[in-house]
């Protein structure tokens, strides 16, 4: 699994080459998230049953997101992907505010 900086998540989403998924809690998802990812939470029990159904092509890129927090959620999850087949997973780890930074389009549900 490779690590990606806001440059290259930013350069990603605008050309729509990677499946984005957020593993923050819903509520946390709710609060604030970037535009166009999913939320599949790191503690849901069937995190991968959810990943095989959404996106169920395994040479697609996948890039796993959350808080800062969250590194050995995103290092867990990520290999669970990778031992289930999938080739092209990446993380971008970040809070909000260096998703500004970044000039990620950042959506709110409040």
């Amino acid at each position: 699994m490779k690590t990606i900086d806001g440059k290259k998540m930013k350069e990603l989403l605008e050309k729509r080459k990677a499946r984005v998924i957020d593993v923050d809690t819903e509520m946390a998802f709710k609060k604030n998230h970037i535009k166009g990812a999913v939320n599949i939470p790191y503690n849901g029990k069937s995190f991968l049953k959810e990943c095989e159904t959404k996106f169920s092509k395994k040479d697609d890129e996948i890039v796993l997101y959350g808080k800062n927090q969250l590194s050995r959620e995103l290092k867990d999850l990520s290999s669970q992907l990778e031992k289930a087949g999938y080739k092209n997973v990446q993380q971008y780890q970040a809070d909000p505010s260096e998703w500004r930074k970044s000039s990620l389009n950042v959506q709110r549900q409040v």
